[in-house]
């Protein structure tokens, strides 16, 4: 009966492991680890306690239970005066079968949310020389008291754990760094054009706010919103290959779309950068494609892209309201009818 016990136990500790691989989405993944601990190590509780590096104080990530909302305010100094700084401090973990004759056991936690703690197993999350924090389990059920069985069980978690905050450790450099480039892009393409100043971040809003109405998701949202910051990018190309202000403003797009095409991360924003400056009526370029041949996406891009370069040249002369009026007349022909009335609507709601 043990050995069916530990084997359905290891599989469901490989089941989070699986899950672990395929998942971006930490808060759930630690919210998993946390049930997961309830179940194999039979807790009442289970909370995930980081470490906060700058503050040197530590504060709950993930706890199960009616209390988890209320401790996420709660802050603890890093120190060994608790329990999770002491395991955190000496990277070791720590049984503690009664509480109340433990010095470390901090208090607080038990007073602001009426919980009566009994018992703790605590484990560090460590990779590396790095320690994120803490996982514990709290209060055995039945009375019982946690085993060297529960404490092998938590540090699987624990190391799991430590996976998935390494790895959105790495998310976020990856991600600081793609904002980082894209702030520089921006610079340069408005030092080519002082008198577009804003224009990129303008366009992006528009065109983002048009795909949300259109109930754009997920990763057909995340192209768009690359595709309206990097629509421009092909008039960088001036400043390496000669070519007249007129022949980059018409290439621009092939331009911009041949340089961020064999980039992974924006490579399906490229054909929209291609097309944006196309319209339905064949009037645009670089092709003069027509119809069902410009994808939804560039159209946004286009009609954000158009909107904000005439609104810009026109709002020292003429009333907004009586603008955009006239700029949907305008552009009946050159974008879908959806796209035009999912455009008229953003205009109603925010401001430009």
């Amino acid at each position: 009966m043990q050995t069916s016990e530990r084997i359905s136990t290891l599989s469901r500790l490989c089941q989070i492991g699986q899950e672990l691989t395929s998942s971006t989405d930490t808060d759930e993944l630690l919210a998993k680890i946390s049930r997961c601990s309830n179940e194999v190590c039979n807790s009442e509780t289970t909370s995930i306690i980081l470490l906060d590096e700058d503050t040197r104080e530590m504060y709950f990530k993930k706890t199960t239970g009616e209390m988890g909302e209320i401790i996420k305010r709660i802050r603890i100094p890093l120190n060994e005066h608790s329990i999770a700084g002491w395991c955190i401090i000496n990277k070791k973990p720590q049984i503690v079968h009664d509480v109340s004759k433990d010095p470390r056991h901090y208090k607080k936690v038990d007073k602001v949310t009426k919980f009566v703690t009994h018992s703790i197993l605590a484990v560090p999350i460590i990779w590396g020389d790095r320690v994120f924090g803490v996982v514990e389990a709290v209060n055995k059920k039945g009375g019982n008291e946690f085993t060297e069985k529960d404490l092998e069980y938590l540090t699987v978690l624990a190391h799991q754990a430590a996976v998935a905050l390494k790895n959105v450790s790495l998310m976020e450099k990856l991600q600081n760094f793609f904002s980082y480039s894209v702030e520089i892009i921006i610079a340069a393409l408005e030092a080519l054009e002082p008198f577009a100043r804003g224009h990129i971040i303008r366009v992006a809003r528009l065109a983002v706010a048009v795909a949300r109405e259109m109930n754009y998701e997920g990763k057909e949202l995340e192209n768009i919103w690359y595709a309206a910051y990097f629509h421009d990018v092909g008039k960088l190309a001036r400043e390496s290959i000669y070519m007249s202000q007129q022949e980059v403003e018409r290439m621009h797009p092939t331009m911009g779309a041949s340089l961020i095409e064999n980039i992974r991360i924006l490579a399906n924003a490229a054909p929209i950068i291609r097309d944006h400056q196309e319209h339905l009526d064949g009037s645009g370029y670089p092709e003069g494609k027509k119809g069902e041949e410009i994808s939804e996406g560039a159209q946004i891009i286009g009609i954000a892209e158009e909107y904000d370069e005439m609104w810009s040249a026109a709002r020292d002369t003429q009333e907004k309201k009586e603008f955009d009026k006239n700029f949907i007349e305008y552009i009946q022909n050159k974008f879908k009818p959806i796209i035009i009335e999912k455009f008229s609507n953003v205009l109603k709601k925010i401001m430009i």
